[in-house]
């Protein structure tokens, strides 16, 4: 296959893949969003405790990221039925119901919801998209993720927000700049109608 070939076929495949949120049916959009969800799980069972904070690395911001642009507004949903399947089988930190729900990470959680409704009503509104813009895009998602998780752990330990900050968001900045990039390149190969 030639390289224009190839070309050609994968800007059908990207256009078709970036207007499915728009043409799929309902069955196949909330099937999509199973299929995130259950990616969002895998990816929180990779996690790395450290001594200095009560919240670990996890790997489901990188998806999170990426499913409110892939998704667009139906990314929200994707993340409650993650948040509604963790809650029942136990699979943030192995506690079940409200009590997963409301531990050290409960805020980033919901920073998961808000976050995934951002990007996914960014990624809803615009066809036209530059590696930048998506990266700016990411960055706005991650940070939300990294305050609001940030404001639930001042309430949760009773301590200063700049404390909290510097327990819930500084630690995680780097890796999370990574996860920002690679979301955004992912999200970029996937994009049609690029602008420089």
């Amino acid at each position: 296959m030639s390289i224009t070939a190839f070309e050609s076929y994968r800007g059908f495949a990207v256009d078709r893949l970036f207007h499915w949120r728009e043409e799929a049916s309902l069955a196949s959009k909330l099937v999509a969003c199973l299929l995130f969800a259950v990616l969002m799980a895998l990816a929180a069972q990779v996690r790395l405790y450290l001594p200095f904070t009560p919240v670990p690395f996890t790997g489901q911001v990188l998806v999170v990221l990426l499913v409110g642009f892939v998704l667009g507004r139906y990314g929200t949903l994707s993340v409650g039925m993650y948040l509604g399947l963790g809650a029942s089988f136990g699979w943030f930190s192995g506690q079940i119901g409200l009590a997963a729900l409301s531990g050290a990470t409960a805020g980033y959680l919901l920073g998961f919801v808000i976050a995934a409704a951002v990007i996914g009503e960014l990624a809803h509104r615009s066809e036209s998209w530059s590696i930048s813009r998506i990266t700016l895009v990411m960055s706005a998602g991650a940070a939300i993720i990294l305050i609001s998780g940030s404001i639930w752990l001042s309430f949760l330990l009773h301590i200063e927000l700049l404390q909290a900050l510097l327990l819930g968001a500084l630690p995680f900045v780097v890796l999370d700049a990574i996860k920002v990039l690679t979301a955004a390149s992912a999200a970029y190969l996937i994009t049609p109608h690029r602008t420089p």
